[in-house]
């Protein structure tokens, strides 16, 4: 049996890596398992986590945070292709159908 994350599972355990670097991470953890979670979440978390590596004093909290903004950018990335891909399909079968 295969486990895919989904995106809020994903970014709970992005945010459960951060704790220990950003203390802003276990409370926004607490929203993410709360709140319904949608796009905007995503972009405001993305925006947070840009705005503490603006704001950290380490270089060494610095690369931490870039890393999962950089994860958080390509499970992005990898979402839209995905819903790109499901729209191709979709029309692929439209044609199917319109053949029938």
């Amino acid at each position: 049996m295969i486990f895919i994350m989904d995106k809020r599972e994903y970014l709970l355990k992005i945010l459960s890596y951060l704790e220990p670097v950003w203390g802003l991470a276990k409370w926004l953890k607490i929203l993410v398992e709360r709140w319904n979670f949608d796009d905007s979440m995503l972009n405001i978390l993305m925006d947070a986590v840009e705005w503490a590596i603006s704001t950290a004093k380490s270089d060494f909290d610095k690369e931490k945070l870039q890393k999962w903004l950089d994860a958080m950018k390509k499970m992005r990335e990898l979402e839209e292709k995905s819903l790109v891909e499901d729209e191709r399909d979709l029309a692929d079968l439209d044609l199917v159908l319109d053949d029938i």
